[in-house]
């Protein structure tokens, strides 16, 4: 059985499941996501005891970004304000 992705109207969630991460991901179907998941190509998502699995954004993000060969953190960069200062 074939489960079409669904877009959210707005931003995307900081953590989805299956069917908001293939969509994030670009791809076609949750199969499709799940497949490449398996792969290793996407990250495998956070499970906890009554709970459904779900893909934390910024790390579906770190993968896309791995996959064009383009450096990207996992977390934020932040300036030092001393360093804005002339």
């Amino acid at each position: 059985m074939k489960r079409d992705v669904r877009y959210p109207p707005g931003s995307w969630p900081m953590e989805m499941p299956a069917e908001l991460a293939a969509a994030f991901c670009g791809e076609a179907s949750v199969d499709a996501f799940l497949v490449k998941v398996r792969l290793g190509i996407y990250s495998a998502p956070a499970s906890a005891p009554h709970c459904r699995d779900k893909w934390h954004r910024l790390k579906l993000e770190t993968d896309i970004a791995r996959r064009h060969n383009l450096q990207w953190s996992v977390l934020p960069v932040t300036e030092d304000a001393a360093d804005l200062i002339a």
